[in-house]
């Protein structure tokens, strides 16, 4: 027996239910901003002309090692969907970032990485760069990857399995 057409009309393909939801203050963008500020403004109170170069530069060199970390992770992924970022400039997640929704765990997971091997990988440079674009590096790639690993922090008590949606005021938990 067929059911008319309105009744088809409520039916739902994909099952989300919103867990929870974090509003992004403007006041936190602006703080976040600010300490960009601060980090330019002391490395050219000390370092002065080269301060601003190691500034500048330190920005390219973060977001090469951060590409380069995002696809290597990937490589271990299986889910083609799940590969898609995109560039952004809209704090506070400026830099590479999920393009559609994403898995919670995978998000934890690349960001995680994206963390620690950052680190290590500037470690590597260490030797071989001036001490202001080592702490324009530092700086950059701390400024990019804090609002992520808060952001994982805030969800941290829901369920793995679910789904997070980054939007340019708020990011969103769902369950299936």
């Amino acid at each position: 027996m067929r059911q008319p057409l309105s009744d088809q009309q409520n039916a739902t393909i994909y099952q989300y239910q919103l867990v929870k939801r974090k509003i992004i203050r403007s006041e936190l963008i602006q703080s976040h901003l600010l300490t960009l500020a601060i980090l330019l403004a002391f490395l050219m109170l000390v370092y002065k002309m080269d301060g601003l170069f190691a500034w500048l530069f330190g920005f390219v060199v973060v977001q090469v090692i951060h590409i380069s970390i995002i696809l290597l992770t990937f490589i271990r992924v299986d889910e083609a969907a799940d590969r898609k970022w995109t560039w952004g400039i809209s704090p506070p997640w400026v830099g590479f970032k999920p393009a559609n929704d994403i898995k919670f765990i995978l998000f934890r997971r690349v960001h995680r990485h994206l963390f620690w091997i950052g680190l290590c990988a500037i470690a590597l440079l260490y030797p071989w760069i001036k001490e202001s674009l080592l702490i324009s590096i530092v700086g950059w790639h701390l400024w990019f990857i804090i609002p992520r690993l808060l952001l994982s922090f805030s969800f941290r008590k829901q369920q793995k399995d679910g789904i997070l949606r980054l939007q340019a005021r708020e990011a969103s938990y769902y369950r299936r």
